[in-house]
């Protein structure tokens, strides 16, 4: 069975991944909970993000 791959580098992945979840973090009627954990995934892609030297 192949094993697939993504064809994008790890700061694309980053970047991808960042964007998603400011798209999350701006939908109506999020719950507080939810509001805080897309905030708290924000943080963490903007920590790698830096690492990466994005």
């Amino acid at each position: 069975m192949a094993i697939p791959t993504d064809p994008r580098t790890p700061q694309q992945r980053v970047t991808d991944q960042l964007e998603a979840a400011h798209r999350q973090l701006t939908k109506p009627g999020l719950s507080r909970r939810d509001r805080a954990q897309a905030a708290d995934r924000i943080d963490q892609l903007k920590q790698e993000a830096s690492r990466l030297g994005l």
